[in-house]
């Protein structure tokens, strides 16, 4: 039922944004079209993960957490979903800023500056924007206790390293607690320049070995943050940075996927089976094993069979980070729907959806315009950057 909701939702609010030009100011045809528009559908799936959360509490308890097992179930496509979106996101951060390592005409400091004023400029203005909205929201719903203690913690937010509370806000009940994995990909960003460095130091000899192990030194932090930060982080997606990497270093060998339609119907076979196949514990490696074939696949270029290349679907993709921030300030508002006027049935929750999609798509669309483009197309020299903006 769930799953026939998302994708009737889906299609019908991507109607909506096509038959109301959605696309201008926005569309971006450059760099890799099926990467474009997977990050559409990726963004979606991790809000409809958040959505299905809500309305399926609405008439049962949530029992989806990390103790539900079931080899195969909707209720793993409940679990996995959120999981299924972050890790194909990572993958496309790696495959994208790992090729900076390539680059041999940059000093290291030249290519440190670089990286980190694109990245800055990228992520930086929407996350305090969306750290923004947060406070006002909770100003304005009484949870705002003003304190010392709460200028910390806005202060250590608004750096990328905060947990679920600003001051007495419930951050995560505003946003759905999306902003940890930016910690993750800061990680990555931050490790390229040291690589660079050491490569150059060696002559090139152990970059594959040197991007491994940074790799694993990220998963390291990861799992540090997880078992003693103060907000909630998975260590297990960092993986993903290495099939990224893997599908950038092997390219020209993955060239023969972007035609072929037999590879197409695998990729969304595995797509299919890694959303309702469990990803406990460590069965999380064989559902990484399958999101890795698929984006081998669509990075190669291939588009199933034309799906990702649709201008309506790629600009949703270009604007799929302020989607990512924004799509649980949505929710929080269509949760204060009246109880008294929530039709417990599929159809009802199928328009909701729809509702919900439309006003994510169309929010993020304003956020990107009014604040991610003034700063992406601030200078010339931002264009490149533009192409290879941030996942997540």
């Amino acid at each position: 039922m769930y799953v026939l909701m998302m994708v009737l939702s889906l299609v019908m609010a991507l109607m909506v944004l096509r038959l109301f030009s959605f696309h201008r100011g926005v569309y971006n045809g450059s760099g890799i079209k099926s990467i474009s528009g997977l990050r559409a559908l990726l963004a979606s799936i991790v809000a409809f993960s958040h959505f299905a959360h809500y309305v399926y509490s609405l008439d049962h308890e949530w029992i989806f957490d990390k103790d539900y097992f079931a080899w195969v179930s909707q209720g793993n496509f409940f679990a996995n979903s959120g999981k299924f979106g972050v890790a194909l996101f990572f993958m496309i951060s790696a495959f994208l800023f790992y090729r900076w390592l390539d680059n041999d005409k940059l000093t290291t400091a030249e290519l440190t500056r670089k990286l980190l004023k694109s990245r800055v400029r990228r992520i930086v203005p929407m996350f305090w924007f969306s750290a923004l909205l947060i406070v006002v929201i909770g100003w304005f719903s009484g949870d705002v206790v003003a304190s010392g203690a709460m200028l910390v913690d806005g202060l250590r937010w608004f750096l990328f390293i905060g947990n679920y509370h600003i001051g007495s806000i419930p951050t995560a009940n505003i946003n759905a607690g999306v902003e940890w994995t930016l910690r993750l990909e800061w990680l990555l960003y931050l490790s390229i320049p040291f690589i660079y460095l050491l490569n150059r130091a060696t002559g090139g000899r152990f970059k594959m070995l040197l991007i491994m192990g940074s790799i694993g030194g990220i998963l390291a932090v990861a799992i540090a943050l997880r078992l003693w930060g103060t907000a909630y982080t998975d260590p297990r997606p960092v993986l993903g940075f290495a099939t990224g990497y893997l599908a950038w270093h092997y390219r020209d060998r993955f060239m023969a996927f972007r035609s072929s339609g037999l590879a197409t119907a695998m990729a969304i076979a595995l797509a299919v089976i890694a959303l309702f196949f469990t990803s406990s514990t460590f069965y999380y490696l064989i559902f990484l094993c399958l999101l890795a074939v698929v984006f081998f696949i669509i990075s190669s270029g291939n588009s199933l069979f034309g799906l990702l290349e649709s201008k309506t679907l790629m600009s949703v993709g270009e604007v799929s980070y302020s989607l990512y921030l924004i799509h649980g300030i949505v929710l929080y508002f269509i949760k204060m729907i009246p109880e008294s006027l929530i039709q417990h049935n599929f159809v009802f929750y199928t328009l909701l959806s729809t509702l919900f999609f439309v006003a994510s798509f169309y929010v993020a669309r304003l956020t990107y315009l009014c604040v991610e483009k003034p700063f992406i197309t601030s200078s010339q020299k931002k264009k490149e950057a533009a192409n290879a903006s941030a996942t997540i």
